[in-house]
């Protein structure tokens, strides 16, 4: 699958400053990350392979290499994550549910949207930013069976502190809830379902954990952390 990375910011201005040594992200070159996702049954769909190109005073550009069930590369992208005081703006398209996109094949697919935040200091109860974007979906044919997907983030709420293990390590995380509306446009016709997720951030690290729900909040499948290298 082939994934245009393009990230709009809708400010006017942009002051960029610190190191973020707080934050939570690795803001270290040549760091080397594996997720693994997984069905609701716990049997792999694929991995991703992220790696920190570059790192300045606060941008770090992540080059990501997608792999299958097999464990043959797919696909690869970049994108970029920046640090902006005391919180980190992260890439819309890593907020879209796992397997939302799988089933469009070798669709070209372009995702557009604002940057999802975090700040570097959370708290149970706490309330963050909601989120937009708009994912196209390219079938190679006709403009008419392009697929536009419009979709909000919302309810994004820090609802605990936790300790978890998988395979990459031991990480004291916060659990992130929130919640996705995605309205399908396609010949004319609308359609809009709504589905949740949990994320679990550790500092210095990224993601540990997600979970992803659909509208009846059944488990559809998970993604963890299954390799973490600092060079």
């Amino acid at each position: 699958m082939k994934k245009l990375f393009i990230l709009l910011l809708s400010i006017t201005s942009l002051t960029l400053f610190g190191q973020c040594d707080d934050s939570f992200f690795p803001f270290k070159q040549g760091v080397s990350f594996e997720q693994t996702s997984y069905d609701k049954k716990g049997k792999p769909q694929g991995k991703t392979i992220s790696t920190i190109l570059t790192v300045d005073e606060s941008t770090a550009t992540v080059k990501n290499l997608f792999f299958d069930k097999k464990d043959k590369e797919i696909a690869d992208g970049e994108y970029t994550i920046i640090c902006e005081g005391d919180i980190i703006k992260m890439d819309f398209s890593n907020f879209i549910p796992d397997g939302m996109l799988s089933q469009y094949g070798d669709a070209e697919v372009t995702v557009e949207g604002d940057f999802i935040t975090i700040p570097d200091n959370l708290e149970a109860g706490q309330n963050l930013q909601d989120g937009s974007g708009t994912i196209t979906i390219n079938m190679g044919g006709a403009a008419a069976m392009n697929i536009k997907m419009d979709m909000k983030i919302i309810d994004r709420k820090v609802e605990k502190a936790e300790t978890l293990t998988t395979s990459a390590g031991s990480f004291e995380t916060y659990k992130i809830t929130q919640k996705s509306i995605v309205t399908m446009k396609m010949m004319g016709m609308n359609k809009t379902t709504e589905s949740s997720s949990a994320s679990w951030f550790a500092k210095g690290v990224g993601m540990v954990k997600n979970e992803s729900f659909n509208q009846k909040g059944n488990l559809i499948g998970y993604t963890l952390l299954t390799s973490f290298t600092e060079n």
